[in-house]
């Protein structure tokens, strides 16, 4: 038994070692990054759809708001005029529209609490990813071009680079503080 379990194991590391060598850890690592990439992205789909939703039941409660005060002085008015029957209608009508608001403002505080969870989570893990980015194109740069597409300039047509680089702004604030010094316009 000792002899087969062994044999079963140096078989397996066999098998271990040959898939070390074929998985190629720069594509792995692309792969991971774009698996996150699409989970924030979806992350932060559903915080704007939370959003939307949010503003949306916030005009609701609006619109109850202005319909209740217009009852109240159509109720006014019945109460006045001895319409009791109108008078009573308005009333089961305004006390409708308040349980109503107050349903929608107990949702919107639990709107707000799920918006600020998931806001953070969002937060946290899109600082994940950058770093995560930055370490990869360190670790990586053989890679770098092409793990991180470049954006396209929609005047040219051109691929451009996202930003300038660190060392193009300080050369071109070199060239303007000089030709400011020689008196002319940078």
């Amino acid at each position: 038994m000792g002899i087969m379990t062994r044999m079963l194991r140096l078989c397996k590391a066999d098998v271990h070692g040959v898939m070390d060598q074929l998985e190629d850890k720069a594509l792995l690592l692309k792969q991971y990054l774009r698996e996150m990439e699409s989970s924030l992205a979806q992350k932060e789909r559903q915080l704007t759809a939370l959003s939307q939703y949010h503003t949306s039941m916030s005009r609701q409660i609006a619109r109850h708001k202005e319909e209740m005060d217009k009852l109240e002085e159509d109720l006014t008015l019945a109460v006045q005029k001895e319409k009791d029957d109108i008078a009573r209608m308005l009333i089961r009508r305004r006390r409708t529209l308040e349980s109503a608001c107050r349903h929608l403002q107990g949702r919107i505080e639990t709107l707000t609490q799920e918006e600020s969870a998931l806001a953070a989570t969002v937060a946290d893990q899109r600082l994940q990813y950058d770093t995560l980015k930055t370490k990869a194109a360190t670790c990586c740069p053989h890679t770098a071009d092409s793990q991180f597409p470049r954006q396209t300039d929609p005047v040219l047509g051109e691929w451009a680079a996202a930003e300038p680089k660190e060392e193009e702004i300080e050369i071109e604030l070199l060239q303007r503080k000089d030709a400011l010094l020689k008196g002319g316009t940078p």
